[in-house]
């Protein structure tokens, strides 16, 4: 029949033949051996066609659960909070944001995307866990209300420290710049691959850090709370403050976060880390670079990780220069020596956290 036909015959339709065929057609494609997804998604296209023409299909509650069934091709590898340790001690800044934040806020990737400046920066310097207010998912397009724990805390802090210097200091300024959710997906088994973390047959996929979180909440709230906070649909009547809701994440925390509280130390560690990558950069070293120095050098942990590159930064450029006399040199200095260091011809290149100054000039 061609598509006229068909909505001509579902107008005169009293007896629901057309619902009869799509529930037929699914159990028919599943049993010539095609995957139940696979059914599903021809389903889905069949009452799209109705819908658009606006003579969808009527299927009973139980009919609608038969025709959204669908089996998962892999099961879902489940994060231990051991496993994320060891996953932020081997990341990089861009990968412990998306690690930490990832399961500070329990998001689906689309909306984590999306997530700018202006809805990490206003309230930052509170007491953790941190309300960032609400967020409109995609999905199902309802309010979530997101909390800032006290692992992701110090590396959102880097994180905006970070987009200050690139020059991102618009409110709508974007977090991460991707342009696929595939991409986060990535990072998280790329830091898998990077920790030793054998997971069989599992799937890692960012999907993982919002069952992680919400296996946790659920011990520690009732439904519709850790629903609100995640961003599913509840019913209007079972709202709360994110004030009520901070309470009970606070207690949470003692099972979500394996850094009880952030040291100093380990701030400007990651700082000093993130400021010599930088450098590296700029000396014409690429990020696999890099990770080839830190496999042959075994590093497996953040001190190994910055003495190895210093001992990059202080071997010199990636590639020797054009004519061997005018090359960059960089070097980091203390606040105290700059003012010298520039009367000299050295300009400033990044002010790092600590108090000391990355220079470079032409030699």
């Amino acid at each position: 029949m061609t598509g006229d036909e068909i909505l001509a015959d579902r107008k005169n339709d009293k007896d629901f033949r057309w619902e009869k065929k799509v529930l037929a057609v699914k159990q028919a494609a599943i049993d010539k051996g095609f995957s139940p997804n696979s059914a599903k998604v021809w389903v889905t296209a069949a009452r799209s066609f109705f819908a658009y023409h606006r003579v969808q299909l009527q299927f009973r509650r139980s009919e609608k659960a038969r025709l959204g069934e669908g089996r998962a091709k892999r099961e879902d590898y489940r994060f231990a909070l051991g496993d994320l340790q060891r996953m932020y001690d081997v990341g990089d800044l861009t990968e412990k944001y998306v690690l930490t934040a990832g399961k500070s806020f329990g998001l689906r990737a689309g909306d984590f995307l999306r997530l700018t400046r202006g809805d990490l920066e206003p309230y930052i310097n509170r007491e953790v866990p941190i309300s960032i207010g609400e967020i409109v998912t995609q999905k199902e397009d309802v309010k979530a209300f997101p909390f800032i724990d006290s692992d992701a805390l110090p590396v959102i802090k880097l994180m905006l420290e970070r987009m200050t210097r690139e020059g991102l200091t618009k409110p709508d300024s974007r977090v991460l710049n991707y342009e696929r959710e595939r991409q986060l997906t990535r990072i998280l088994q790329r830091l898998v691959s990077k920790a030793g973390i054998v997971t069989g047959n599992k799937q890692v996929r960012f999907h993982c850090l919002r069952k992680f979180l919400i296996d946790h909440l659920s011990s520690f709230m009732s439904e519709s709370k850790w629903k609100q906070i995640v961003g599913k649909k509840i019913s209007e009547g079972a709202y709360v403050s994110p004030d009520s809701l901070r309470e009970d994440y606070k207690r949470a925390m003692a099972e979500t976060c394996f850094k009880k509280e952030t040291s100093e130390e380990e701030v400007k560690l990651l700082a000093k880390k993130e400021a010599l990558k930088i450098l590296a950069k700029a000396q014409g070293y690429t990020e696999d670079d890099v990770r080839r120095i830190f496999t042959r050098k075994k590093v497996s942990t953040p001190e190994d990780e910055a003495r190895a590159l210093e001992e990059l930064v202080e071997k010199g450029i990636a590639h020797d220069c054009p004519d061997g006399e005018h090359c960059e040199e960089f070097s980091q200095i203390p606040e105290a020596q700059l003012l010298a260091h520039l009367k000299d011809g050295w300009d400033i290149i990044k002010e790092l956290s600590n108090g000391e100054v990355i220079v470079k000039r032409v030699r």
